[in-house]
């Protein structure tokens, strides 16, 4: 098994997100790894004109990073938290998480999927899909089977 230094999380507010968060806390610790939990907001299109929307999205996101920093904290551990937000450079959620897992250093990004298939999958498409076929380093995927409900 490989060692891991930087695992990056991106969050939203699902329960696979937040079971994807937890195994990551769990390996960053058997590692010693540092873990960095991040929430993108999409700030393209009808949200950049509304800058209280963003206000209020990015307090409800830095509430969510700040519940997880608080979880995985541990003697010894290094854990941070940001919240990104997409741009016209990268314009996609994927993107945005793959520029910040470049640009943090990260070597391992854990990240839930919904496991959506079929015309849902191909509508909806998949940010945990994009940012594995985008990502120059490993991705974890974790499907909402992987646990118990």
């Amino acid at each position: 098994m490989s060692t891991y230094k930087k695992i990056l999380v991106p969050l939203d507010a699902s329960r696979t997100a937040q079971f994807a968060a937890a195994q990551a806390t769990t390996l960053a610790q058997d590692q010693a790894a540092a873990i960095r939990f991040i929430t993108v907001i999409e700030s393209n299109g009808l949200l950049a004109a509304t800058p209280e929307l963003l206000g209020v999205i990015g307090s409800d996101a830095r509430l969510l990073l700040d519940t997880w920093v608080n979880k995985a904290q541990a003697p010894g551990m290094d854990v941070s938290s940001a919240v990104v937000e997409t741009s016209q450079a990268h314009p996609r959620v994927a993107d945005a998480i793959l520029s910040e897992a470049r640009r943090w250093g990260a070597d391992l990004i854990v990240i839930g999927s919904h496991g959506r298939s079929g015309v849902r999958r191909m509508i909806l498409g998949s940010v945990a899909e994009s940012v594995a076929q985008g990502s120059t380093i490993p991705v974890l995927i974790v499907h909402p089977n992987d646990h118990a409900t």
